[in-house]
């Protein structure tokens, strides 16, 4: 299955609300990933997928195809955030 993904000249809006709230995302994840820093990296694994899993299915609760297709998605943006990550020199190996 493909997955939904617009680019930002099909959906400047959602592009535009994004960049406009980068920091507060920044902040979330960051308090995210202390709350996880106690588990194993396996157990941090299983959160991060029943929590994807979770958001994901209450985003479409009746549809398993578009809620497979957001899965998808976000999987293919997290790729894309490691990429740029990874260039940016923001990453470590």
């Amino acid at each position: 299955m493909k997955p939904i993904i617009a680019t930002e000249c099909e959906q400047p809006e959602l592009y535009a609300i994004v960049k406009r709230e980068r920091p507060a995302i920044h902040r979330a994840v960051n308090k995210m990933a202390k709350q996880m820093r106690g588990l194993t990296d396996v157990s941090q694994k299983q959160a991060v997928a029943e929590l994807t899993a979770i958001w994901t299915l209450a985003n479409y609760p009746e549809d398993l195809d578009l809620a497979l297709s957001l899965s998808e998605a976000i999987r293919h943006q997290t790729d894309i955030y490691i990429r740029e990550s990874k260039n940016a020199g923001r990453v470590r190996p």
